[in-house]
């Protein structure tokens, strides 16, 4: 019988290795308050991710730092949708789970890898989430502050027989030659009932 001294979550991070970057461009604050209000008001035409540009001072508070620090708005079909974290990375990295983009946001969810190369990132399971709005922005731990990850939605994904659902996917290098688009640094899996 095999026994493993750091059991971890099974995740396969090949698929999500040399990828094209293709960065998401922010969305308007009109289509912001559009896509929230319409969020809220259980209107599943909205659902998905969306690239948005982060509060300024949001980031300082949180001490996120780097040129890569895109935030994505997770609308998603009311309350009950499933996020689940994932990570193979060499560098530990952290998400924060906020409730709207303003100075005061609330962190729903702080998580960070355990330790380097180990998939476990959040709850093993993921967690069931009560809203109908969430935000994510996802880095690099860094001493004492968190380094932005280059990060892309992907819509294409699909979550299983029956389920809906899209993936945020990011790589906390640079990129470049010799294979920096590996994009399996952290993946947030967020899935409904179709």
């Amino acid at each position: 019988m095999a026994w493993t001294r750091f059991p971890v979550p099974a995740f396969d991070p090949e698929a999500l290795k040399k990828m094209t970057y293709n960065p998401p461009a922010p969305i308007s604050a009109a289509d912001v308050a559009r896509i929230t209000k319409a969020a809220a008001a259980g209107d599943s035409s909205v659902a998905g991710g969306y690239a948005v540009e982060p509060n300024a001072e949001l980031l300082e508070r949180l001490n996120f730092r780097g040129p890569h620090h895109n935030m994505i708005l997770c609308a998603l079909p009311g309350p009950g949708a499933q996020l689940l974290g994932r990570s193979y990375a060499w560098f530990n990295q952290r998400a924060y789970i906020l409730d709207h983009n303003a100075p005061d946001a609330e962190t729903l969810y702080c998580w960070h890898t355990p330790r380097p190369v180990n998939t476990r990132f959040g709850p093993e399971t993921g967690i069931t989430l009560s809203r109908a709005v969430i935000y994510i922005l996802s880095g690099r731990i860094l001493n004492d502050h968190t380094r932005g990850n280059r990060v892309m939605i992907d819509r294409n994904w699909s979550p299983g027989a029956g389920r809906a659902g899209f993936r945020i996917i990011a790589a906390c290098d640079e990129g470049g030659a010799g294979g920096g688009d590996d994009f399996h640094n952290s993946c947030f899996e967020l899935s409904w009932l179709a």
